[in-house]
């Protein structure tokens, strides 16, 4: 794809948790545990005007709905902060240092001042219907293997409360992370291609996960990302999580802007028009749009003129010119549209449409079009659908906001929030940075994920290197490398680990405490490395029990070297014919057998099988 021609502009916002101790503005853990919820708050949001007597359109829309908001509260991770019933507390230290280290990293100026902001949120994400935000770093740089890009702006703010179900009339959201420390990375628009934005996404997140401080794990980090081309409009797409598939949403993207310019010089000059029609289909038979009339629901129609077969066609991967309208009509609450590119047979709407096409002089090539749907429903998506199609004839795309699907496509959620959406937190202090703080963290900024892997590559190998450096367990690693050998300790937390969780053991139960007697007992060689699987099985399963207790069981449990070697030579016993034939070369068939027959290190059964070997066939 021609991205310069096409005047290709792209920017990515990068938003990272932080695994601290604390939430940003209470005392409440971060670490969430799968539990029920305590109780249940239900609340609406409306849309009112800021300090500068604006109002948010995006607001405004999403306050057009009604939409109830459920928020499922925990008693473990929320307090009164996160209901909404009680000020914010001061920000977390650790946090912020996380986030001027960080800052550093990139070269970013640290403002002498943080001032904490309030940003408008319309989607009831955030039981105040604002997230509080604090600009703390700018005028970054990166450099990647494509080009340098500008990091405009690096914000420290409050996760929001994860989304557990929504439909038309409700949003039901877990408040138990609302409140966890987030770092937004913000870059210019000068990302080149498809490719290069997943370069920047990469080294942004590998700088991240440098601090030690980056949660890892499903939905612990997304992109926004900034799309336009030439023709086309600038679209912000919220929330995609696969950042090594960046490159393939950003360019269905671009595919999409280019089709719907191309479709509005395909399409004539015409005007789109639409009605209340809801008299045609009093006496239908089509149980969906009766059910609907029958609860007091109303149908709308409209005409595009000479859309007949567009409507089917492909604008971006499986994405249909059709679904662009049906993101509007959704977006106000009813399920989609029916209209005449599809099969009207097939709805049993055949004499309605008939009537319809006299009511609205349709010709050949124009489609029509319906809504049904309960009154005010039905009434703004049919405003927002007609809106819409509008734009398709004169190749106009939308500037909005979309949201990423499975297949890499994009779906429209919202306009585009403006300017009138932020303001200033009055409930919490300005924080100073003084230049020592700022220069004690340029002393001790840690060194890249890149800089470690080169480090380690030397001492346990580039393999161990790359998965160590790229383990949520890197810092485990690098508090116990020296305890015992290095590359015993690094396999230990990447491959021996994902084995033991491959059999259905949940390794994330497992606590400092229990690496530290884990290690210990590696140094004393009070077990050996063949135990390690046996001992961490043996911890989860009872995490809560004694580690060293737990150890000491597992010992106890296998067999001691006389024990070993009295099996190992009943083995050779019962084998000599095929010893005697085969020599040293019988190791392999006669370890299989005794590690059936006694419970014990395989490196140890190895040992003594080859010593007993060699005595028996010397």
């Amino acid at each position: 794809m021609d991205y310069k021609g096409l005047g290709f502009k792209c920017g990515i916002e990068i938003h990272q948790q932080l695994n601290t101790e604390e939430k940003l503005f209470c005392s409440c853990p971060v670490d969430l545990v799968d539990e029920n919820a305590d109780a249940r708050v239900q609340r609406r949001l409306r849309a009112v005007k800021g300090e500068s007597g604006e109002s948010d359109e995006a607001a405004e829309k999403e306050a057009q709905k009604s939409t109830k908001f459920i928020y499922k509260y925990y008693k473990r991770n929320n307090c009164l902060v996160e209901l909404d019933e009680e000020p914010p507390h001061s920000m977390d230290e650790e946090a912020l240092n996380t986030a001027l280290t960080f800052a550093r990293m990139i070269e970013a100026d640290i403002p002498d001042e943080i001032q904490v902001m309030r940003k408008i949120v319309v989607d009831g994400s955030n039981t105040s219907g604002f997230q509080r935000t604090a600009m703390i770093g700018l005028d970054g740089e990166l450099e990647t293997e494509s080009g340098r890009v500008k990091i405009d702006d690096i914000e420290l703010e409050e996760e929001s409360a994860g989304i557990h179900e929504r439909d038309q009339e409700k949003a039901v959201y877990d408040l138990n992370r609302l409140g966890v420390p987030l770092i937004e990375v913000g870059t210019d628009a000068s990302i080149k291609n498809a490719e290069h934005a997943r370069e920047v996404a990469e080294k942004i997140g590998m700088l991240l996960r440098s601090t030690g401080k980056a949660r890892r794990g499903l939905g612990t980090i997304r992109q926004d990302v900034n799309v336009s081309i030439e023709e086309g409009s600038r679209v912000e797409i919220k929330g995609f999580q696969d950042v090594k598939n960046i490159d393939k949403l950003i360019e269905l993207e671009v595919e999409r802007q280019k089709s719907l310019v191309e479709l509005g010089e395909e399409l004539p000059q015409a005007e789109v028009v639409g009605d209340n029609v809801t008299h045609i289909f009093e006496d239908t038979e089509n149980q969906i749009v009766s059910t609907v009339l029958e609860n007091d629901g109303a149908v709308y129609a409209i005409k595009m003129p000479g859309m007949t077969d567009k409507m089917k066609q492909s604008i971006s991967g499986d994405r249909y010119v059709a679904k662009e309208l049906v993101d509007y009509a959704r977006n106000q609450g009813p399920r989609g549209i029916i209209h005449t590119d599809e099969d009207i047979e097939g709805y049993g709407l055949e004499k309605e449409f008939n009537e319809l096409e006299d009511v609205f002089n349709r010709k050949d090539g124009d489609v029509l079009a319906i809504i049904a749907a309960p009154k005010e429903q039905a009434k703004n998506a049919a405003q927002e659908v007609k809106r819409r199609a509008e734009m398709l004839y004169s190749g106009e795309v939308p500037e909005e906001t979309r949201a990423a699907e499975q297949d890499f496509t994009t779906s429209y959620s919202r306009p585009l929030p403006g300017a009138a959406r932020m303001y200033p937190e009055t409930d919490i202090p300005a924080i100073k940075v003084e230049n020592e703080k700022v220069e004690e963290i340029d002393k001790n900024l840690p060194k890249t994920l890149e800089e470690r892997r080169e480090i380690y590559k030397e001492e346990i190998g580039e393999e161990l290197a790359s998965q160590i450096v790229k383990s949520r367990k890197l810092a485990l690693f690098e508090d116990f490398k020296d305890k015992i050998d290095s590359k015993l300790a690094a396999n230990i937390f990447t491959n021996i680990e994902a084995g033991v969780e491959s059999e259905g053991f949940e390794i994330d139960k497992l606590e400092e405490r229990h690496y530290e007697a884990l290690f210990s007992a590696l140094e004393s060689e009070d077990i050996k490395k063949g135990d390690v699987e046996d001992v961490l099985k043996s911890m989860i399963e009872d995490y809560q029990a004694n580690p060293a207790k737990i150890i000491e069981d597992v010992r106890e449990s296998k067999a001691d070297d006389e024990e070993i070697r009295d099996a190992v030579r009943e083995v050779i016993d019962n084998n000599q014919e095929m010893v005697e034939e085969q020599g040293m070369r019988a190791q392999g068939p006669l370890m299989g057998e005794l590690q059936k027959k006694v419970d014990a290190d395989g490196a140890t059964i190895s040992e003594l099988l080859r010593e007993e070997l060699t005595e028996f066939t010397e």
